[in-house]
């Protein structure tokens, strides 16, 4: 998969952690409104998982830090 610029940001702000929205846009200093759209592509590639127990929380699924990984290692 090629990432966008922004998807690759997201990605990269992203942990193992369950994190808001809020909380990635914060680390990218961006409005929490500009995350959404590619934590969705993120999560429609098997990068990113969402929990139905708390919504609108995401983290890096084990192929997402393999990927951030790559990205890291570039």
């Amino acid at each position: 998969m090629t990432l966008t610029p922004v998807q690759r940001s997201v990605l990269l702000s992203l942990t193992t952690d369950w994190q808001t929205p809020i909380q990635i846009a914060a680390l990218l200093s961006t409005d929490p409104s500009e995350v959404n759209q590619p934590l969705k592509e993120l999560l429609s590639e098997g990068l990113v998982q969402t929990t139905p127990v708390v919504l609108g929380t995401y983290r890096l699924t084990s192929k997402g830090a393999a990927a951030k990984a790559d990205l890291l290692s570039e």
